[in-house]
């Protein structure tokens, strides 16, 4: 399990947010005691929105209507979100808006997209696990997501300005591609249903 968290630790942190920003601007200041605080603030939420979801659906047998319900909710969310971003016309680029020290640490706080990603990527999970999602299976994914989030974070500090100015240049193209990725999610998991 440590693999696919380290994948989902990546992937949730990869795209340009507040708390990119925040780790790439401390860093940028030579501030490594905040940074090292702000790195371990973010495993510990991060760490603590996953285990609150997991063991959430670990409560709950597959077979429940509400499991099922939330299993396709999951689904079609994961399935809209990919047609969406295939389907969507880039014309404006957002500018990057300047991040603040104390907006970075509430986004890492008070983070309301986190449950329900990980409720998410927990359905697909279990259904890879074969609904086997025991203590250990959440530790190692625990584990991996920690280390997988640590070497996004490291990644923006070292390539920032690179990382910034592909997705600038590319935002569509990642678009599309993210897209298919979902779409293919999606169907894996109402095909496995």
């Amino acid at each position: 399990m440590i693999l696919p968290g380290i994948a989902i630790g990546f992937f949730g942190y990869l795209f340009p947010g507040n708390i990119n920003l925040m780790a790439l601007d401390l860093f940028r200041s030579k501030q490594y005691k905040q940074l090292v605080l702000v790195l371990a603030l973010i495993v510990l939420f991060e760490s603590m929105y996953a285990s609150i979801s997991l063991i959430f659906l670990n409560e709950f047998n597959p077979n429940t209507t509400l499991f099922k319900n939330l299993e396709l909710a999951a689904g079609i969310l994961i399935l809209i979100m990919g047609l969406w971003m295939i389907v969507e016309n880039k014309n404006k680029q957002k500018a990057i808006h300047k991040n603040t020290f104390y907006r970075g640490v509430l986004s890492i706080i008070i983070h309301p997209q986190q449950i329900p990603f990980w409720i998410i990527a927990g359905i697909f999970i279990k259904k890879v696990m074969h609904n086997n999602l025991d203590s250990w299976n959440i530790i190692g994914l625990l584990l991996g997501n920690a280390i997988g989030t640590l070497l996004i974070m490291l990644a923006y500090m070292v390539l920032g300005n690179k990382i910034f100015n592909y997705f600038k240049l590319n935002i569509a193209y990642i678009n599309k591609v993210m897209g298919i990725v979902y779409i293919a999610l999606s169907l894996y998991g109402f095909l496995v249903s």
